[in-house]
């Protein structure tokens, strides 16, 4: 018998690996797309928009410009002016992608090491804290609107990703600060927030809302009594310094001087769809419930551990806090856009962002759920453990972002030999001095279709012609205001368009 049981455990040990070796098959099958299709992947319009102005003006002088003609996103303009001099942008396309896919997933697992050593006091071993953020982040991919614009369009990359990055880092830094005995470490805590503080919020409004959400929640949690005075001095001034420099911009009246105004039921419905938008987003997906899951499971098993800790106990003192400050939080991200544009529509790359923040707050939500439950659920056994393995391979290869980014390698090398031709003809025609002449995307494609991919099947030349979903990609040559755009940043007097 006791053979019988030592062969059982055997087995379920040996199963358990086999489950956690295919989860991280499942990861690797999930971020592969991620690490491919930044070499197809093409500057458009807005990014030009900064080359040819920077062309013309020194740098400072680009962000005055900016600032006084176009809005007040400071930090944006000042990072994507960064990026763009020289023209070092447009031949590294590929770049801001893959160094944003790795600063956002360091940030997330500097906030995970964080999270357990202080507040949860666990002593994970290192894989398992990789493992988890490689999980958030995937999460946090395929719960986006517009995974598009949030990974592969530079212009909304730089203003909503990499803020999002920041506030991480700042999470952890603020943990840090109110936990940490180190005195060194406390002060570069203290000097670097005020500077994080003010430079997301020069990234785009939502992170006016964030930020008073990160103030509200130490307020809550009495840390304000743990800082010194200069360091409060000092955060609410970086505070409404760049909540003015960004609000009081001569450039966002320029521009919404020609916003038309609707009438108020109009901004409250666009208001509705948005935070339906966002939630919808979130919850289609099953890696979402999963993880929730998880969690739960994983508080109410070690349910007894939590009872004296201090962060638990202030949460859990009204059972509607936190649904409470999830849904004041996303109504009051969503309504400041809307208000902005005057009761209009806001577009997926915001909404992308607000998801994200989302997602940061429901997690604590489902760990308070779980603590305070008494389902008795556990996790405990090998053999629920393997089944949540399997439940969270399931999340992270049944999305609809695995059907797009693989659709997207497929349809990429066509996509990438039009763009390559297209803007080979722009650079010839500049050097020469002569008129450009460029076949649309739909002509571009047609051509390809009947010569280099003559033979292909039938399958794949339908497949071909769809735009690639996870790209960022809209046909610069059939918009005006684009074409004219081209113009300015190759320098050329004149381009015509070949269409079908």
């Amino acid at each position: 018998m006791r053979e019988l049981f030592s062969d059982r455990s055997f087995i379920e040990s040996k199963t358990l690996v086999l489950a956690r070796l295919i989860l991280i098959g499942a990861l690797f099958i999930f971020f592969l797309p991620l690490v491919i299709l930044p070499f197809y992947n093409h500057p458009f319009a807005d990014d030009y928009f900064c080359g040819y102005n920077l062309n013309d003006k020194s740098f400072i002088d680009y962000q005055t410009f900016i600032y006084n003609n176009w809005g007040g996103r400071f930090a944006a303009t000042f990072t994507g002016s960064l990026f763009a001099y020289h023209n070092f942008l447009y031949n590294h396309y590929y770049l801001h992608t893959l160094l944003l896919l790795a600063l956002n997933f360091v940030s997330i697992l500097f906030l995970v090491n964080t999270l357990h050593r202080y507040v949860l006091k666990e002593n994970y071993k290192l894989s398992k804290r990789i493992l988890i953020s490689f999980l958030f982040l995937a999460l946090e991919i395929c719960s986006l609107p517009e995974p598009s614009t949030f990974l592969f369009w530079f212009s909304s990359t730089i203003t909503y990703q990499l803020p999002l990055i920041l506030t991480q880092i700042e999470i952890a830094l603020f943990i840090l600060l109110y936990n940490m005995d180190n005195k060194t470490l406390r002060n570069t805590c203290a000097v670097l927030l005020p500077v994080l503080v003010f430079i997301t919020i020069g990234f785009s409004e939502l992170f006016i809302v964030v930020q008073l959400l990160l103030f509200c929640i130490a307020f809550y949690f009495r840390w304000h009594k743990k800082c010194s005075k200069v360091l409060i001095l000092f955060m609410i001034l970086a505070f409404a310094a760049g909540s003015a420099l960004l609000i009081f911009s001569p450039g966002n009246r320029m521009r919404m001087a020609g916003i038309d105004p609707k009438i108020i039921p109009v901004g409250i419905v666009a208001v509705a769809y948005h935070c339906l938008e966002t939630l919808w987003n979130i919850f289609k997906n099953p890696l979402v419930w999963f993880m929730a899951a998880a969690i739960f499971m994983y508080a109410n098993q070690t349910k007894q551990q939590w009872q004296h800790n201090l962060y638990v106990k202030k949460l859990s003192q009204n059972k509607w806090f936190l649904p409470a400050i999830v849904f004041l939080f996303l109504v009051a991200c969503i309504l400041l856009p809307v208000i902005a544009l005057k009761g209009g529509i806001i577009p997926d790359r915001y909404v992308n962002a607000v998801a994200c923040f989302v997602l940061l707050l429901l997690s604590p939500l489902s760990f308070i759920a779980g603590i305070y439950s008494n389902t008795g659920i556990s996790l405990r056994s090998p053999g629920k453990k393997i089944l949540g393995y399997f439940f969270l391979i399931i999340g992270v290869l049944c999305n609809t972002y695995i059907v797009d980014a693989y659709k997207s390698l497929i349809i990429a090398p066509v996509y990438n030999t039009i763009l390559n031709e297209r803007e080979a003809v722009l650079k010839q025609a500049a050097r020469a001095n002569k008129i450009a002449i460029v076949k649309d995307y739909n002509t571009a494609l047609a051509e390809l279709l009947q010569t280099k991919y003559s033979s292909s099947t039938a399958t794949f030349q339908q497949l071909v012609q769809e735009k690639p979903p996870l790209l960022f990609f809209e046909d610069d040559l059939a918009n005006d205001k684009a074409v004219d755009i081209l113009k300015k940043y190759y320098r050329l007097n004149s381009i015509t368009i070949l269409k079908k």
